[in-house]
């Protein structure tokens, strides 16, 4: 097909839309088709191992924020429902927020496909400080494929399994399903709010799959958050990306070794993502494991 122009036109593409196409604050639309023109401007997170469904709309991002700030500044006077208006600036505020990078993009859940019947669902807030624990990482992603072919080098039948910096849970979870484990997913105090909601979102999966999941605390400088008796160790440790401090390889292997059970069933499993400025510290976490000291 081609436009009037002679220029070939993709009936496959989706319709593009344009700000100008939207109703305009000064043309004082209604507070409808301005709660209409806000659910075109939802950004759907990314879901890790879908192909991308992209909507039959399309909206040019360019004067994207400008207009929703447009309506964020508005009085709306001409609206009389105070609860429509504040509707209305909060879906305009939210939308903004999303286009504004990670650190101020509201709470999301999204969908991560481990393998073709494997999907889980992880809640992810808005980023505050530091909380690099409130993100899934790439390298989760790949730890969580590669367990099912993990499957016959690990003793998950002996007993339970830890995971260590679990953050948003992806792998534990991912553990608790492919493996039919009993896992326990560990982090931070304000990390396991999150996480036990996460373990929650998919206790059906984990139900169905004959695995368990539970969620502590577990600080790598506190030994009193670290298993006391060796009737309380793990003989499955498994970790993804978990060194991004000078400090980590010392607090990481003593907590492994703390953790794990000494015996010929034990076994640790770390991702480490190819990341050249923390290779010392991989390095150093992988003799300290080696020589059984920290």
């Amino acid at each position: 097909m081609a436009d009037s122009d002679g220029a070939a036109v993709d009936q496959d593409r989706p319709a593009q839309l344009h700000v100008f196409d939207f109703p305009q604050i000064y043309q004082k639309p209604t507070a409808d088709s301005l709660l209409e023109t806000l659910d075109l401007l939802v950004e759907t997170p990314f879901a890790f191992g879908h192909e991308h469904v992209q909507r039959q709309q399309v909206v040019d991002p360019a004067g994207v924020p400008r207009y929703l700030t447009s309506i964020i500044a508005s009085s709306l006077d001409w609206i009389q429902d105070d609860e429509v208006k504040e509707r209305i600036w909060n879906e305009a505020s939210l939308r903004l927020s999303a286009r504004s990078g990670r650190n101020a993009a509201p709470s999301q859940t999204r969908s991560f496909r481990v393998n073709d019947a494997l999907v889980i669902q992880l809640h992810e807030p808005s980023l505050t400080g530091d909380n690099l624990g409130l993100k899934t990482w790439a390298s989760s992603l790949l730890l969580a494929k590669r367990l099912i072919t993990l499957r016959a080098e690990v003793a998950c039948d002996k007993g339970r399994v830890l995971e260590l910096g679990a953050g948003t849970g992806l792998v534990g979870i991912s553990a608790a399903c492919l493996w039919g484990a009993s896992v326990v997913l560990t982090d931070l105090p304000d990390i396991v709010p999150n996480l036990a909601k996460n373990v929650s979102l998919n206790s059906d999966l984990i139900v169905a799959s004959g695995g368990e999941a539970d969620t502590r605390v577990l600080d790598w400088s506190d030994v009193s958050t670290m298993p006391q008796h060796q009737s309380e160790k793990y003989h499955t440790i498994i970790a993804a990306d978990p060194i991004y401090s000078p400090e980590h390889p010392n607090m990481l292997a003593n907590a492994i070794l703390r953790s794990l059970a000494t015996d010929r069933w034990s076994r640790v499993v770390i991702e480490f993502p190819l990341r050249e400025h923390y290779r010392p510290e991989q390095a150093s976490l992988k003799r300290l494991l080696n020589d059984g000291e920290c």
